[in-house]
C-alpha cells in the first residue's frame, strides 16, 4: 500500500512540475489526466491485493505447513503480489526469504522451448526440421524432427542414468557435451518417432545444442541475451555458476547441488536454470504476454499437444489444473520447483522447495493452492 501511495504522489508531483515548466495548459491537462489514470491503476492494484481475504491466506498457509513445505511460494494476480510464503532455512542456517534463488530443475525446459520458438520466428529453423540437418551422422536423424524433441515424442531414451552410472563427467563442458551426445546417439529408440510419448531429458539437451548451432553462440548466452536481460531477471542464472561468486547468487538457498548436475553442460536446456520468485513472475508474464515470444508461438507451445501423452505435454509445458500451464522440476535430494500461469484467471504461481518433504509436494501444489484461491471466488 505504501508503494502504491508513493507512486501516486510521484505522478502528481510530476504533473505539477510539467505545468510550471512550460506554462502550457495542454501539457498540464495531459499530465493531470495521466496522473489520474495512474492513480486509478494503483487503486485497482491495491484492491486486488486486498481482495485476498485473511481466511484465504490462512488456508494457503495451512496447506503448505501441513505438507511440511520448506521453501518459498508466491502468487500474483492483476500485476500485484497477493500471496507470499517462506519457511525453513538457507544453507547458512538463516531464515529463508522470499528472494532466495534456487535451482528449478525441469522448469528450465520452457526456457529452452521458447528459445527454439524465437529462432523459428526469425526463420532460422523450423519445428519440422529433421535432426539429420544438425546431426548428419545420427542413424535416426532422418526420422526425428525438432517437434518430436519438443513434445517428447522422439523415442530417444534419457541419457541421465547412463551417464551417472558411468561416472563419465569432467569439469570441461565440451568434453561433457561430447560424452552425452555419444551416449544419446548410441542408444536405440524406445518407439517410432511421433508414435508415443516418453519424458526424456535427452530431447531438451539436443534442443539446447541445436540452439547453439543455429544462433552461433553459447546456449546460456542466448538465453541471457534473449530473455534474462530484456526481462531484467537479475536473480537468475545457471547451475554451473552457483559456486562462481555471481552477484545473483547472494540469496541462494543452497550453494551445493548434485555433483553431476553442476558439471558444465550436463543439464543444459533440460534443468539448468537457477532463479527466484520475483524473476519467475517476470518470466511467466513475459512468456504469456507476448514480450518473450509471439502469441502464436505460445499457442504452439501450449496447444500442440502430443496425442499419445498421458501427461498432456506441449513444448516445455504441461497442461495443469484450472486451465493453466506450467512445469515441475526436481534436483534430488534437495530441490523441487513448479511454475504455473493461467491467463484466463490472471493467476501466476511459483514455488521452490529446498528440502525433500517440500520437494515431493511441488507436483500437487498448484491444485492444492488454486483450489483454495479460486474456490474462494465461487
Amino acid at each position: 500500500m505504501k508503494k502504491a501511495l508513493a507512486f501516486i504522489l510521484c505522478a502528481v508531483m510530476a504533473s505539477a512540475f510539467a505545468g510550471c515548466g512550460s506554462g502550457s495548459t495542454e501539457t498540464s491537462s495531459t499530465a493531470a489526466t495521466e496522473a489520474q489514470t495512474t492513480e486509478a491503476q494503483a487503486t485497482e492494484a491495491q484492491a486486488t491485493v486486498e481482495s485476498l481475504s485473511e481466511d484465504t491466506k490462512k488456508q494457503l498457509d495451512s496447506a503448505l505447513s501441513e505438507a511440511n513445505f520448506n521453501g518459498v511460494a508466491q502468487i500474483t494476480r492483476g500485476g500485484s503480489v497477493i500471496y507470499q510464503y517462506a519457511e525453513g532455512n538457507d544453507d547458512n542456517g538463516n531464515p529463508l526469504t522470499i528472494d532466495a534463488s534456487m535451482p528449478v530443475g525441469s522448469v528450465s525446459k520452457q526456457f529452452c522451448a521458447a528459445a527454439v520458438m524465437l529462432l523459428c520466428e526469425n526463420n532460422l529453423l523450423s519445428v519440422d526440421d529433421k535432426l539429420d540437418k544438425y546431426y548428419p551422422d545420427y542413424k535416426y536423424g532422418d526420422k526425428i524432427t525438432i517437434k518430436n524433441l519438443l513434445n517428447m515424442s522422439s523415442g530417444i531414451p534419457s541419457y541421465y542414468m547412463a551417464i551417472i552410472r558411468g561416472d563419465m563427467l569432467s569439469a570441461n563442458e565440451e568434453e561433457n557435451v561430447k560424452t552425452i551426445k555419444d551416449a544419446i546417439f548410441g542408444e536405440e529408440l524406445d518407439f517410432d518417432p511421433g508414435n508415443g510419448y516418453d519424458y526424456s531429458n535427452s530431447n531438451y539437451f539436443l534442443l539446447a545444442d541445436i540452439v547453439e548451432q543455429v544462433s552461433k553462440t553459447s546456449y546460456h548466452d542466448y538465453i541471457r541475451k534473449s530473455f534474462l536481460e530484456p526481462l531484467q531477471m537479475k536473480n537468475t542464472g545457471f547451475v554451473e555458476e552457483i559456486s562462481g561468486g555471481y552477484e545473483w547468487t547472494s540469496a541462494l538457498s543452497k550453494t551445493e547441488v548434485m555433483d553431476e548436475t553442476a558439471c558444465p553442460g550436463f543439464v543444459k536446456g533440460a534443468g539448468d536454470i537457477v532463479t527466484n520468485a520475483e524473476d519467475m513472475d517476470k518470466w511467466m508474464h513475459g512468456l504469456s504476454g507476448g514480450t518473450v515470444i509471439s502469441s502464436d508461438s505460445l499457442r504452439q507451445m501450449t496447444e500442440t499437444i502430443n496425442p499419445d501423452s498421458a501427461e498432456d505435454y506441449g513444448y516445455g509445458l504441461f497442461h495443469m489444473p484450472y486451465d493453466g500451464v506450467g512445469h515441475t522440476g526436481q534436483i534430488p535430494p534437495h530441490f523441487g520447483a513448479v511454475d504455473y500461469f493461467n491467463t484466463t484467471d490472471d493467476v501466476y504461481l511459483f514455488a521452490a522447495a529446498n528440502t525433500p518433504p517440500g520437494m515431493s509436494f511441488v507436483e500437487q501444489l498448484p491444485e492444492a493452492l488454486l483450489s483454495i484461491l479460486l474456490g474462494d471466488e465461487e
